[in-house]
């Protein structure tokens, strides 16, 4: 969410309390750059991981399996 330095002066409290509860991050310019307010040890709930792709395989045939059988 970008708040201008103004508004934030006014209800600074009521934002910092939205970044703790919601886990919210405020950017707000200032001076041509952009100050980013957020938790700092803020955790990912699962629905928020990134989807990796999986390769599944035997473990049996790890051993044996050569690079060059490798497909795109």
């Amino acid at each position: 969410m970008v708040v201008k330095a103004s508004e934030l002066r006014r209800n600074l409290f009521t934002y910092l309390d939205r970044c703790v509860s919601d886990g919210e991050v405020l950017d707000v310019p200032r001076n041509g750059s952009i100050v980013r307010i957020a938790v700092a040890n803020r955790r990912l709930r699962v629905a928020e991981l990134p989807s990796r792709p999986a390769a599944v395989v035997d473990p049996e045939t790890l051993d044996t399996f050569s690079p060059s059988e490798w497909a795109p």
